[in-house]
């Protein structure tokens, strides 16, 4: 497999079709022949839903609890607990408790590349990694900036919109001379 591409759909503005973007280059890239891997880094779970995961927050495993495992050194989950497929697509589904873990990433030394842990080894698995996230530049987008190779910023043409354009890219690119300054030592 080629080197794989990690892309953050983001926008702090909600309403901008973020998940269906992120739902549908993923189904337009599997139809390619492509792997790839679906993130759900948002509390709100719409991405585990357009997988059919009718009811998220009844998840046994989400990540939620991956994102636990990894700041309390703990071992992850097997794969396969977390993990949903569905033909050449994975998905790491998320629910309401991911927001805890947003809080608990404040205290975490370096937490904003928690995210970016738990993907690498997971790279020569993919073609792709697409990220859903909220519509916040909260730590959780932070995470998912910092671990990605680009970002997509949907919008809608609508007033008001273009505006959060500009500090939604202004953060990747705060995100991404931070990972990679750590990574050049």
């Amino acid at each position: 497999m080629s080197k794989t591409t990690v892309i953050t759909i983001a926008n702090q503005k909600g309403g901008t079709g973020k998940t269906i973007t992120a739902y549908n280059l993923a189904y337009a890239l599997s139809n390619e022949g492509k792997k790839v891997l679906l993130v759900d880094f948002d509390p709100q779970g719409n991405l585990s839903m357009c997988f059919g995961i009718e009811q998220p927050d009844q998840l046994a495993f989400s990540m939620f609890n991956v994102m636990n495992a990894i700041m309390s050194y703990e071992p992850l989950p097997p794969t396969e607990e977390y993990i949903h497929s569905h033909g050449n697509i994975d998905l790491i589904p998320s629910n309401i408790e991911l927001s805890v873990s947003e809080i608990n990433l404040r205290d975490e030394m370096g937490g904003e590349k928690t995210l970016a842990s738990l993907l690498e080894p997971m790279k020569p698995n993919y073609d792709y990694i697409i990220i859903d996230t909220n519509p916040s530049l909260g730590l959780l987008t932070i995470n998912a900036l910092a671990a990605s190779d680009s970002v997509l910023i949907p919008v809608k043409s609508a007033a008001m919109v273009c505006d959060r354009i500009n500090p939604t890219a202004q953060n990747h690119c705060k995100s991404q001379k931070t990972h990679q300054s750590t990574y050049q030592h």
